[in-house]
């Protein structure tokens, strides 16, 4: 079915590409050729990224509220916490006794760092 599916996209990238107007929707389709129906091939597969999009939507609420992040480095720790709180979540782990493993594990080992000024 799905070498019958991509047939018929790689059929329409062909039929439509003369057309200037369509210019955009074509080359979407022909940037996918080969994985719009990669579902088909695994059972259980959604075919659309609707968990994916579920998964991020928060993330970019508390951004836009913030007003995006100021530096390189806040966006990149901002991306940090958020996988391991969504990593901690989907495996049921309470995101407050990890982050205080982590928090006691840094900062003791810090603290350990400078009192021997090493």
């Amino acid at each position: 079915m799905k070498a019958d599916f991509d047939g018929k996209m790689e059929y329409l990238v062909k039929r439509y590409d003369t057309y200037g107007e369509l210019h955009k929707p074509v080359e979407y389709i022909r940037n996918g050729l080969g994985s719009w129906f990669t579902c088909l091939l695994y059972p259980g597969m959604e075919p659309s990224n609707n968990l994916a999009e579920q998964a991020i939507r928060e993330h970019v609420v508390i951004r836009k509220i913030i007003g995006t992040f100021r530096s390189e480095s806040g966006s990149q720790n901002y991306q940090y916490i958020a996988s391991l709180l969504s990593t901690w979540r989907l495996e049921g782990m309470s995101m407050f006794v990890e982050m205080d493993k982590i928090l006691r594990k840094e900062l003791c080992g810090f603290v350990w760092l400078y009192k021997y000024k090493i």
